[in-house]
Order: structure tokens, then C-alpha cells, then sequence
């Protein structure tokens, strides 16, 4: 009984190790691959602008623009300013505390300006884009209304929003 047992076992094991044979299909897989490179440049816009009765142009520099895609731009915008809810205003330390209102004309020729009786606002207005190197520059005048001083520096500042954006 002892050697049927055996002889039983032995022959499963060796079922075991023989090896089976499976049939399968094929299958074909494409791969795509598109590398792209994120666009990178370089945007000057100077660090103060200092500007008399009748305004002043101010240059901004697009270098090393590399990568930027069809139908795309590098968009630089007015992000905030210093005024009270963005105001575009410039601010002079006089008593009583003396403001003068700026308008900014884009590249493009738009009239960029805040006024909080009609509700026309500067933030996110563009000012300057590009699609390459260059230079372009836009216009800021003061808005001359209104109670103002002579001879005193009316101070403030913008921030600039630079991005790159498709074209509309």
C-alpha cells in the first residue's frame, strides 16, 4: 500500500513539472511621445519712473524669449497698485494728504485708468506683450483735476503681473 501511495505522489509531482503550453494573441501598442520645453525669457520693466505734468514713456524689455509656443504671448499686466483698492494714484505727504490720480496708455493704445465714481479699473489691464525679443513701451500721464500741489513728489507704485498667455 505504501509503494501505491508513493507511486501516486511521484506521478503527481512529475505532472507538475512538465510544462504547458498556452496559446495567446499578440498585441500591438503605439507610443507617442511629444517633448515639450516650457517657455522661458527674461522681462525688464525699470525699478522707478519719475514723470513732469505731461507724462513719460517707459520702456520694457523682453530678452532671451525661448520656447513660447504658436499663438502665445508673454502678457504683462498691472496686478496691483499702492492705492486704496488699486486706485491708479500717486500720494504726496502734504496736510491735508494730497492724491493725484495716472492713466497709463498701453502699447497697444489703450487708456488704462481707475475711477471709483464710474468704476473703471487698472488690474489686470494689459500694458506691454510680446512674442519675442524686443522692446516696447507705454505712456503714463498724472490726471490733472481736482486739488493738487505744485512742487511736492507725489509718490506710490505699481505691480506688474508677467505671464504667458494664448492670443486672443
Amino acid at each position: 500500500m505504501k509503494k501505491k501511495v508513493f507511486a501516486v505522489l511521484l506521478a503527481a509531482i512529475s505532472c507538475l513539472a512538465v510544462p504547458v503550453t498556452a496559446i495567446a494573441e499578440e498585441a500591438e501598442q503605439a507610443i507617442t511621445v511629444n517633448l515639450t520645453a516650457d517657455p522661458t525669457y527674461t522681462v525688464t520693466i525699470p525699478a522707478s519712473v519719475s514723470m513732469d505734468k505731461e507724462g513719460t514713456a517707459v520702456e520694457v524689455v523682453a530678452e532671451d524669449v525661448e520656447n513660447l509656443q504658436e499663438g502665445q504671448k508673454i502678457s504683462v499686466t498691472i496686478a496691483e497698485t499702492s492705492g486704496y483698492n488699486d486706485q491708479m494714484v500717486v500720494e504726496a505727504k502734504t496736510t491735508p494728504r494730497t492724491s493725484l490720480r495716472y492713466q497709463i496708455i498701453s502699447d497697444a493704445g489703450e487708456l488704462i485708468e481707475t475711477n471709483a465714481s464710474t468704476g473703471a479699473v487698472g488690474v489686470g489691464k494689459e500694458v506691454v506683450s510680446f512674442t519675442g525679443d524686443g522692446a516696447k513701451q507705454y505712456q503714463i500721464k498724472p490726471v490733472l483735476a481736482g486739488r493738487f500741489e505744485y512742487g511736492v513728489d507725489y509718490t506710490g507704485s505699481i505691480t506688474f503681473g508677467i505671464e504667458v498667455v494664448d492670443v486672443q
